[in-house]
């Protein structure tokens, strides 16, 4: 299977082996991760350029910068790292700065993210307080940088703060203009009866359709069907035509564009489009006539794909099934099974449909990182009562699995059209990332190693070997392969999906929640209706809204990771002083960061163990005499302190 490789970069050598500055150009541009006015570095593929804080030329944390590579000196654990110095700010952080109002003396900012400066003198405090959060303005002086508060967020210790920290520091869209709204709230709640009998839709209100989702999900934008054929299955997924609503041009797809994904905190969503219509005209509710766009997949017996199409339809969802149901009903569970009758046979074909899937899907490479998610329950009034891993059921898999299968046929069939698309790309991962990642296994104790142009089969099978016989170890062996990954993105040309190890992929599935889907749903109507013609004029468009969306479906991933990390803290911040066992997930100079069953993380300082502690970056591990903490071993460790998303723990 063939995929697209990165070419025309300039690639580092490990460690700076090439030529002096490890074939870098010398002169690089990136985004810089600043360490307040202390030091930084220029992530990019390869080898990072390290900039010291006299180099910094005024450059702040999320600048992007120009810089000249000024040589190499030595890092931490005796490699060179190649130095630059930073010649021009290209462009301002676009985020905004969030702080706490502190008094010592004087006023100070003290920044959520001390990467921008551990306190900043403040010049002006706009009506703020002492222990405020505010939104400041950092400005350059010749005593160094100081700070001005631009508005109040609210007191610190205000439940949700740190919730309203994130989104500030992002500047994320939480309110909808008004002409958003409007238009939103003109379609009613019934669907045009016309349009529903358009000759160019199918009428599939016959067929046994229903939607599986979360027990807490309100809106329902996929639905699912299936019959056992003579050759098979015949599988239907039915996507809501949110493009008939949300019109090219029209201020819901403005909106919709500069937002680009749905954001989902652990307490709270910030929609791509306004809840009148995501939780309506295109949710696909149980018992309501509601527009389609469908995927209809005939496979084999064995489960292979024999043929599919993509039409424009209507449908009227027979059920609302939850996860959780629909395991309850697969594992027997008789009351389930009798209230859902209508569907069960549905549901008893689905699952044996699912399982071929995932043994095909196994047998061809696909990755599984075998990483899980966390549950966050909150009590009414916003505090956080438990955090645990979620589970996974068979009823998810389903679901994912028909979902790939829907994504796979439509980027196939559009891609083979050649008209204008957005894909999900997945690329191969680097060279070096990957021989940064054997070098960490090697260091692990995991005589395994990959070559620096696999395939994605042998990536697969390095993961279910480590997890078979290093299962101490396999979840922070996950984590790190998984960072040695490409990142997934949004392209206008198709290269195929690594990690899943499709040679076709786009994301068609989900259009109330992201932008690409409704783009390419906007394109499919156009070509159904008039050919590869009609869809000439989206070329441009679907450059701009492949790099858009993947702009900003980085922006919403870590505003997600960072709240998730918030309301960990915010558990354990109520657990001080308790004991846990957990699993040591990470060993670096500074200490060893612990995870805990319940998904918390919390790293055990090297300055709280004994004097004669030390670092051994060959083999990632921490000696205090003859006591060893390696990767994977299991430890009991006491709760020592919280600070904003930050735990620390010490050894029982």
């Amino acid at each position: 299977m063939a995929f697209r490789t990165c070419q025309g970069r300039d690639r580092l050598n490990k460690k700076g082996r090439g030529d002096s500055y490890g074939g870098v150009s010398p002169i690089v541009e990136g985004v810089l991760d600043g360490k307040g006015d202390r030091f930084g570095f220029i992530r990019q593929e390869g080898d990072d350029i390290f900039i010291s804080g006299r180099n910094l030329n005024s450059a702040r944390h999320g600048d992007t910068v120009k810089a000249v590579i000024i040589g190499n000196r030595p890092g931490r654990d005796g490699s060179q790292r190649i130095e630059g110095k930073v010649v021009a700010v290209l462009e301002r952080n676009p985020l905004n700065v969030v702080a706490t109002v502190i008094f010592d003396g004087a006023y100070f900012a003290q920044p959520d993210e001390r990467r921008y400066g551990e306190r900043l003198p403040l010049d002006a405090l706009g009506g703020a307080s002492e222990h405020d959060k505010v939104v400041i303005k950092i400005k350059a002086s010749d005593y160094g940088d100081r700070a001005e508060v631009l508005y109040v967020l609210g007191r610190f210790d205000e439940i949700g703060m740190d919730v309203k920290s994130v989104i500030a520091s992002h500047n994320l869209r939480t309110e909808f203009p008004q002409d958003v709204t409007d238009q939103a709230e003109s379609y009613g709640d019934k669907i045009d009866r016309k349009e529903a009998n358009a000759p160019y839709r199918r009428d599939f209100r016959g067929v046994t359709v229903f939607t599986i989702d979360g027990s807490d999900s309100k809106d329902f934008d996929d639905a699912v069907s299936i019959e056992k054929t003579e050759s098979g299955y015949k599988l239907g997924v039915y996507i809501a035509d949110v493009s008939h609503y949300v019109t090219e041009k029209s201020p819901l797809d403005r909106e919709a564009y500069a937002r680009g994904t749905s954001i989902y905190l652990a307490d709270r969503v910030i929609p791509m489009l306004p809840e009148t219509l995501s939780n309506g005209l295109c949710s696909l509710n149980e018992g309501e006539d509601r527009l389609t766009l469908c995927a209809l997949i005939n496979l084999d017996e064995r489960g292979y794909v024999m043929g599919y199409e993509v039409c424009e339809g209507v449908i009227r969802s027979c059920a609302r099934l939850t996860y959780v149901g629909v395991q309850a009903i697969l594992d027997g569970d008789q009351e389930q099974r009798e209230r859902f009758k209508h569907v069960v046979k549905s549901l008893e074909i689905m699952q044996e449909l699912a399982k071929k899937r995932i043994a095909i899907r196994k047998a061809r490479g696909s990755v599984d990182f075998k990483l899980t998610e966390t549950q966050i329950k909150f009590d009414a009034v916003g505090h956080v009562v438990d955090i645990a891993k979620k589970p996974s059921l068979m009823s998810m898999k389903i679901i994912e699995e028909f979902m790939i299968l829907a994504n796979c046929a439509v980027a196939e069939k559009f891609c083979k059209s050649k008209i204008p698309f957005v894909y999900r790309v997945h690329d191969r991962p680097s060279p070096e990332k990957l021989s940064a990642l054997n070098d960490f296994l090697e260091a692990a104790g995991i005589r395994e190693a990959l070559p620096l142009d696999p395939e994605p089969k042998q990536v697969a099978a390095l993961l279910n070997r480590v997890d078979a016989e290093h299962k101490e170890q396999s979840g922070a062996v996950s984590r790190v392969a998984l960072r040695s990954m490409a990142k997934a993105e949004y392209e206008p040309t198709n290269a195929g999906h690594f990690g899943l190890a499709e040679r076709f992929y786009c994301h068609f599935t989900s259009p109330i929640r992201r932008y690409p889907d409704l783009v390419i749903h906007r394109i499919i109507k156009a070509y159904l209706k008039g050919g590869a013609a009609a869809t000439k004029k989206y070329r441009d468009f679907t450059i701009a809204a492949a790099r858009e969306s993947s702009a900003r479906e980085r922006v919403a991933l870590d505003c997600e990771r960072k709240v998730d990390d918030y309301k960990k803290a915010e558990y354990m911040s109520h657990r001080i002083g308790e004991k846990y066992t957990g699993v040591i997930s990470s060993v670096t100079d500074f200490g060893f960061f612990v995870e805990l069953d319940n998904s918390a993380e919390g790293l055990v300082r090297i300055s709280s163990l004994p004097p004669n502690a030390s670092y051994d970056v060959r083999r990632l591990m921490i000696s205090c005499g003859k006591k060893k903490f390696r990767l994977g071993d299991t430890v009991d460790i006491i709760v020592e302190k919280v600070e904003g998303d930050r735990v620390d723990f010490l050894l029982a």
